[in-house]
């Protein structure tokens, strides 16, 4: 070895030894789980909306919604539908898997979250029937004392699949021909109601064994030719609040045998109808019992096929007087709901182009608005729970 060649190896040793110094006094890992800091009612849950770069496994992220920092996500599979739990300790997942990631073996299954670590503690294998679609509240549902969760299936053929909570078991599954989605009786724990393409709902009662012990239709309760219902309703007490596609609140009960609606009515006064305001977006409904008050995402220039489109505007509306209490613009919100305080904030996931996969918060009581997430916050940004 000469000798140009003999300090090279000397000062490649040198470096070595240095840097072997260096990482040894890096601290040493330990990997673990993290519980999320305690709610206090502003942590929201939400889907991606299907993205289509990777549909077969989205994701269900857990937001703060003080600051719309992301505190966890769980998987969504394909497709899933998701919901939390009366008490707020269970994420409710429903979703399909591929053996192969996007074809092969199709498995369908219920996940229960803990809602403070993120860990699943366990699950429910489904039929493969659970309806893959656009993500609602309505396909995920828990009745009353939680004793029971529903399930939407669709093959198109549509039925209710019902889990015991108790046991995790799938008890059956109960026929619901021509009508979709489930809104649990807040009375009776085996009872729900189902929306019906005539204009009318059926109500089912089941026993403990999930096997069905009676059914009865209502009378004509929208005209879905003329004026349809979207489907997404929210909970008043007893009673469920819908918004129709020209602007009428249906407000229907569910906990009777046979569902029952007061007179409908609209808060569209002449110059909002001649400039065509309607309500447009996926799930553009939110309500607060604290305050009273109704939340509808609302655009212009409505025409046929546009109940769809994100609001350009957020109103505010008395349940009690029937009129439009606040109005604000908005920056495409297409999901809404409010959080459970005498206060409440408004929560609203945004799909406009340069804002797509935001979030926004406002005063619920006077619309201000406090604040939006950085934009691709979420990736489309679907159904919101706020919890």
């Amino acid at each position: 070895m000469n000798n140009g060649t003999r300090k090279a190896a000397f000062a490649a040793a040198a470096l070595f030894l240095s840097s072997a110094a260096c990482f040894a006094d890096l601290p040493v890992e330990h990997p673990g789980v993290v519980e999320l800091k305690p709610d206090n009612g502003h942590r929201l849950y939400i889907a991606d909306k299907t993205p289509p770069a990777h549909a077969v496994d989205s994701k269900i992220r857990i937001i703060d919604g003080d600051d719309f920092t992301i505190l966890g996500q769980v998987t969504n599979g394909s497709f899933g539908s998701f919901s939390i739990s009366a008490d707020r300790k269970t994420l409710f997942d429903a979703t399909s898997f591929f053996s192969r990631g996007d074809h092969g073996t199709r498995t369908e299954v219920l996940e229960y979250y803990d809602t403070t670590t993120l860990k699943p503690r366990g699950e429910t294998i489904l039929l493969n029937k659970r309806a893959m679609s656009n993500q609602y509240s309505v396909f995920v549902v828990e009745s009353a004392e939680s004793r029971y969760l529903m399930l939407q299936n669709a093959t198109p053929a549509s039925s209710i699949s019902i889990i015991d909570l108790a046991t995790k078991n799938l008890l059956s599954e109960i026929p619901t021909a021509g009508c979709f989605g489930i809104y649990a009786s807040t009375k009776i724990p085996g009872r729900f109601s189902t929306l019906c393409g005539d204009g009318a709902a059926v109500t089912v009662d089941f026993d403990s064994a999930g096997k069905e012990t009676g059914r009865n239709r209502s009378a004509t309760l929208f005209d879905p030719e003329k004026d349809a219902l979207f489907i997404s309703g929210v909970k008043m007490n007893d009673k469920t609040i819908f918004i129709s596609f020209l602007g009428n609140v249906h407000i229907i009960d569910f906990s009777g045998a046979v569902a029952a609606q007061d007179a409908p009515w609209s808060f569209l006064g002449a110059k909002e109808k001649a400039a065509h305001w309607r309500p447009g977006g996926y799930s553009n409904i939110a309500y607060s019992s604290f305050n009273g008050q109704l939340y509808l995402g609302m655009h212009p220039d409505w025409q046929e096929g546009s109940h769809k489109t994100p609001a350009a505007e957020i109103w505010k509306v008395d349940l009690t007087k029937h009129v439009v209490t606040g109005r604000v613009k908005s920056v495409g919100a297409n999901y809404m709901q409010v959080s459970k305080e005498a206060h409440p904030l408004l929560f609203t996931v945004n799909v406009t182009a340069d804002i797509q996969g935001s979030i926004s918060r406002y005063d619920a009581d006077t619309l201000k608005l406090l604040g939006t997430s950085k934009p691709d916050l979420l990736e489309g940004g679907g159904p919101l729970w706020v919890e």
